[in-house]
């Protein structure tokens, strides 16, 4: 990969990746901030929790093609080296949107479509893990982190690729890291459990108190 090729699929994907929908549908849908309703987060659980089903679809949709098409470009310019390259930027771009004040969401979803379209088999082994721990638990953030922490591990496996490795541990470290305050809660037994039932607390009660989220 090329120093060019490097420079476009970081500005690229960053920039894709600082479209936050979830701050996107809130505003455009019900004039307001989703960081200022529930966890204050701008990610898929808290656009679930406070806005309800039908406008999150709108949000996992936008984050499903942004990452989608980050990596495609990634993968286009440089392949394997080229999708993960992507995929930290796009991730730093949706945790640290350049649009909305650098305050967005933990880049799970956004994680999950890159680990898709970069290996079957990464993203399979991920997926189990986050299935099994939210099966067991219900924290949603637990399951985030689980998947995250497989991501290098897996890629050494298949590739026994250096760089590559690397670069996995790099996104999942980050993951990781943004989901600190979610660690602390899970050993202290505070953490929420995850609930099919949406609260729809923006458009209900005005601004809410926040609370917790992956």
């Amino acid at each position: 990969m090329t120093i060019l090729h490097f420079a476009i699929i970081a500005v690229c994907a960053y920039l894709l990746g600082s479209l936050s929908f979830a701050i996107i549908v809130s505003k455009v849908t019900l004039g307001k901030d989703i960081r200022d309703y529930g966890s204050g987060n701008a990610g898929l659980t808290n656009a679930y929790r406070t806005m309800g089903a039908s406008k999150t679809l709108f949000v996992l949709l936008g984050d499903i093609a942004k990452g989608a098409a980050a990596v495609a470009i990634g993968m286009l310019l440089a392949g394997p080296i080229g999708k993960l390259t992507a995929g930290i930027f796009v991730i730093l771009g949706h945790m640290f949107p350049l649009y909305f004040g650098f305050r967005g969401g933990k880049g799970v979803l956004v994680g999950a479509v890159m680990l898709a379209l970069f290996d079957w088999r990464v993203f399979l082994i991920a997926l189990v893990l986050f299935l099994a721990a939210v099966f067991a638990t219900r924290w949603i953030s637990l399951g985030s982190i689980l998947g995250a922490i497989s991501f290098p591990i897996s890629t050494f496996f298949f590739y026994h690729d250096q760089v590559l490795t690397a670069m996995a541990f790099g996104m999942a470290a980050a993951v990781v890291f943004m989901h600190r305050s979610n660690i602390a809660r899970m050993l202290n037994g505070t953490e929420n459990q995850f609930s099919f039932k949406s609260k729809k607390t923006i458009e209900s009660t005005g601004k809410d108190e926040k609370g917790t989220d992956a």
